[in-house]
């Protein structure tokens, strides 16, 4: 009988590996409230040469559940050093993924971190309760896009009229 395995031996030693094995991964898991409500996926300046426009964007995915009818405010540092550019978004049902761009702009120097912040705000009350704070830098200056549109038709923006030619 010393060479035989009792199958209440057996029982006893998985029962102790998969309580082992558990507290292993309970300890390993993360915990869904640390994490973020959005996780930035990536931003950037875009310069469309041919219509002489730049703007900033960024996408996001949404980490954990936002209530919907939220609003994120989005405050983009202004190149020219005027006020910021701020836009609001109402978190939709189901969002996926968030896309946000900035107005136009001008004076973007290669290099240089320009700030973004975030803000979810409860619906109703607008009290914020979540912020989130990035930089998007540009590897070019804005001079590579002209000052006017080099296309004007159809899909494309037609430039405003000059003062001298209003009228």
């Amino acid at each position: 009988m010393r060479g035989e395995i009792r199958m209440g031996w057996v029982a006893v030693a998985a029962t102790a590996f998969c309580l082992v094995l558990l507290a292993v991964l309970l300890l390993l898991r993360e915990d869904p409230a640390d994490r973020p409500y959005l996780k930035i996926l990536g931003g950037s300046f875009i310069f469309n040469y041919r219509v002489a426009d730049i703007y900033m964007g960024f996408t996001a995915v949404p980490e954990k559940p936002i209530p919907v009818g939220t609003m994120l405010v989005v405050t983009f540092e202004n190149p020219s050093g005027g006020a910021p550019f701020v836009v609001i978004r109402q978190i939709g049902l189901p969002d996926r993924s968030i896309s946000v761009r900035s107005p136009s702009m001008r004076g973007v120097r290669a290099q240089v971190p320009y700030k973004v912040s975030l803000e979810l705000r409860k619906t109703g009350t607008g009290e914020p309760f979540w912020n989130h704070a990035f930089t998007i830098s540009s590897n070019i200056d804005d001079d590579v896009v002209p000052d006017e549109p080099m296309v004007i038709g159809p899909g494309y923006h037609r430039p405003p009229p000059k003062p001298d030619e209003a009228g």
